[in-house]
């Protein structure tokens, strides 16, 4: 195959932006790893008397949401999430270095000291893309959103009792350039052979960011423990506050249907949405019955800071005038059985800015594997 110089440079280039991140998730991972299978060795069975009592598991998720089932290709036009999450224990896990100097601030926190708690730390890596709905357009859309991108890790901290979790998160990132959105847009557009994006010369900045995320969730009706046909009511509410978002935001979600799992609920990628409280085992182990469940769940945002429209905090960058209040309607169908989990779900926003045309719209899909 012969490539032109010009061409090999371009592929080169782009792949370069993301050799730094690609890195630093390989040694975080081999480190986590490496770790937790020391721990295993020496903890990976508690006894009592004859009986077995199995850990809660880790857990991998995928989090993927488009807006091409909404025939459109632009506002929040693309969201990938992985994460990791450590089984619920007595006390945090310490095989996570990352975490480790975070220990001392998170104990100090007010609801750390309810009794009885069970904790784990999560891991997420993400990327989230913005674009104006005229992606052709190589001039600044004035009246439309930024483009913008950015890529992430998170941190968080979870305590959760029967009916209540609480969460902590820090987020670090970088938006513009840096967070390679543009060519991962322009990348997934050649393979399906669509619209090339022309107007990312206007992104937003480089930037770093920084947020910190609170979030409480409670079951104000819970479904009956030994499983069947049932249904829960799941109050959340929280806020956060950094560089990139400044909310607060409150919700409700009702899900009904055959053995609804022992967790919090789905969430659309966001902050606080890596883990959602799940205990996986009964007396007897994992459940391996098989549930399905359909959810609805409503939320609303007070938006106080939000960088991807308001532009960036310390550089001049395009931007629009956004909307104070914000709400999502959710959706969707939840599959569980065993180790795995799967939902769907169809998430309306309504308008984020003034001169917005109409709501947004996007699918979400979710898929965790515990291990």
């Amino acid at each position: 195959m012969n490539l032109k110089p010009q061409v090999v440079y371009r592929y080169t280039q782009n792949i370069s932006i993301f050799l730094p991140g690609i890195f630093l998730v390989l040694f975080m991972l081999v480190t986590v790893f490496a770790d937790h299978s020391e721990a295993a060795v020496s903890s990976e069975e508690t006894k009592t008397g004859d009986v077995s009592v199995e850990a809660e598991p880790d857990t991998f998720g995928l989090y993927l949401e488009n807006d091409y089932f909404a025939h459109s290709d632009g506002g929040y036009t693309s969201g990938l999430k992985l994460s990791w999450s450590s089984g619920l224990h007595d006390e945090y896990p310490q095989y996570a270095w990352p975490h480790r100097w975070l220990y001392p601030l998170i104990k100090h926190i007010p609801f750390e000291k309810k009794p009885d708690l069970k904790r784990n730390i999560t891991f997420a890596l993400g990327q989230n893309i913005f674009t104006p709905e005229d992606i052709d357009s190589e001039e600044v859309v004035e009246d439309d959103r930024p483009y913008a991108g950015v890529t992430y890790l998170s941190m968080g901290f979870h305590t959760r009792k029967d009916r209540s979790m609480d969460s902590v998160e820090m987020l670090l990132g970088l938006v513009g350039p840096s967070s390679g959105a543009e060519e991962c847009q322009k990348a997934v557009h050649r393979v399906f052979d669509d619209i090339q994006p022309n107007g990312w010369d206007n992104q937003l900045n480089n930037e770093a960011i920084i947020d910190l995320v609170y979030e409480h969730k409670k079951k104000i009706k819970r479904p009956d423990p030994n499983g069947g046909f049932g249904y829960d009511v799941i109050l959340n509410t929280g806020g956060g506050i950094g560089n990139a978002l400044t909310f607060y935001n409150l919700g409700l979600m009702f899900r009904t249907g055959w053995n609804i799992p022992n967790d919090f609920g789905i969430m659309p990628i966001r902050p606080i949405s890596s883990f959602n409280g799940a205990m996986a085992h009964s007396g007897s182990g994992i459940a391996s019955d098989l549930g399905v469940q359909f959810f609805v769940s409503i939320e609303g945002r007070a938006v106080f800071q939000n960088i991807f429209l308001d532009g960036n905090t310390f550089t001049d960058s395009h931007s629009v005038d956004k909307k104070p209040m914000v709400g999502d309607l959710m959706t969707g169908v939840n599959v569980n059985m065993g180790r795995g989990q799967l939902s769907f779900a169809l998430v309306k926003r309504s308008k984020e800015f003034e001169t917005q045309n109409e709501p947004q719209e996007f699918a979400s899909i979710n898929l965790s594997y515990a291990y």
